[in-house]
């Protein structure tokens, strides 16, 4: 962390000038070094900025440590820090010892303080609630924490009230460099133990952390804090969530999500929960519906196969691999076959003139070890599957013809 970089010194700066002191080429990209330092280097589970220097594009930053070459070791400042090197990459050659324009993806750089900033409030205000900590923390596509204790979706609901409160009261949030004397009487979050210089980020009271990433001047700007939900992790929970746009779009897209229900169900957007427990219960009367009717039609096909003894191969439609594993199991506890195979069509290769088509199946016997037998059947069918020795299931790519006599060769 250094303590005199452009976004500490300077959080809104977009633009500045300075002068390239090395480029260096890996992997047909180019890796640079500059004199001043404003963009962010990926951290803290804050990601890189990117941006422009002159024409070349900003892909990557990264903070590499330097060491002594004689024993390995890190080398530190008269501070205590450590020492190191910032490494921008870009897409091209740039001349050490010139001079360039830098511009930083602005958008980029507010989405990642929008969220780290709502991080902080998020995970101060869980631990001063109930004493967790956070122990791990991510910024992609959504942003996750991670939490060492148990939270419940209700405990979550308050916390994100809490803190969208905070950010409608519009709070300064302020950056500090304590005295190693200041940092041990002051209270604070903190991950690790540390040394050198420190950075304190308050946000506005809600949380006081050590932190080495870019944040919001004041908590307004954060926008509407959205918890989206939590799972079990390592003993404690994963909580995923979005801040400012991100929250925003996110509530768009499952907007626009519900009133397209509303209008395939034909209910007002506040009924479909309703509607769709309406429809479930619906869906459910009529499975178990299906579910009698085919215990009907499977009895009435066995009493016509019930003294088949050979390999019986059945071709079912509209089927699905459940109702097709209940009708071999019927036909092998009620015909005398030694081995029942049960196709079901899924669809038809047009591609193919051979009449090729896709299938599920189920094999199942009572007498023999089908599950010894089954890569034999699957090569021969273009198959794949397995299973108990009494029945195994899986789809094959054939055509019916061969089905049947792969089923007289493999079974018979």
């Amino acid at each position: 962390m250094e303590k005199d970089a452009l976004y500490y010194r300077f959080p809104y700066v977009k633009e500045f000038d300075a002068t390239v002191t090395s480029c260096e080429e890996k992997d047909g990209l180019y890796q640079v070094e500059l004199d001043a330092h404003g963009f962010y280097p990926e951290g803290g589970g804050q990601a890189a900025d990117h941006g422009m220097i002159g024409d070349a594009v900003v892909c990557d930053v990264q903070e590499e440590a330097l060491k002594d070459p004689a024993t390995g070791e890190k080398l530190m400042d008269e501070r205590g820090n450590v020492s190191v090197r910032i490494l921008h990459t870009v897409d091209r050659a740039l001349e050490a010892g010139k001079a360039y324009h830098c511009s930083i993806d602005w958008e980029r750089r507010m989405r990642n303080s929008r969220n780290h900033s709502g991080e902080h409030i998020v995970s101060g205000l869980v631990h001063k609630h109930y004493g967790y900590n956070n122990v791990g923390f991510h910024m992609s596509d959504v942003m996750t924490i991670d939490f060492d204790g148990v939270l419940t979706w209700e405990q979550l609901m308050k916390i994100e009230e809490e803190a969208n409160e905070v950010v409608l009261a519009n709070r300064a949030v302020n950056q500090l460099w304590p005295s190693e004397a200041e940092l041990m009487e002051t209270d604070f979050r903190s991950k690790k133990a540390l040394k050198g210089d420190v950075r304190l980020v308050d946000l506005g009271g809600a949380d006081l952390c050590a932190c080495c990433g870019t944040h919001v001047m004041t908590t307004g700007e954060i926008g509407l804090i959205k918890i989206l939900s939590v799972l079990g992790h390592k003993g404690g929970v994963r909580v995923e969530l979005f801040c400012g746009k991100d929250a925003l779009k996110d509530y768009r897209n499952k907007h626009n999500d519900l009133l397209e229900l509303s209008h395939m169900l034909s209910f007002a957007p506040s009924e479909v929960k309703e509607a769709v427990r309406q429809h479930m219960e619906e869906s459910f009367k009529k499975d178990r519906r299906i579910a009698e009717l085919n215990q009907r039609y499977y009895a009435m096909k066995a009493e016509t196969l019930k003294d088949f003894s050979g390999v019986l191969f059945d071709v079912e439609e509209g089927m699905n691999n459940v109702e097709l594993r209940k009708c071999c199991d019927y036909f092998m506890k009620h015909t005398k076959a030694k081995v029942v195979g049960i196709f079901g069509l899924k669809d038809v290769d047009s591609s193919q003139d051979s009449g090729t088509s896709s299938w599920n199946y189920v094999i199942g016997s009572e007498t023999e070890d089908v599950r010894s037998r089954a890569k034999e059947f699957n090569a021969l069918v273009n198959g794949r599957g397995g299973g108990q020795k009494e029945m195994i299931q899986g789809s094959a790519e054939s055509t019916e013809e061969n089905l049947r006599k792969a089923m007289e060769d493999i079974f018979g």
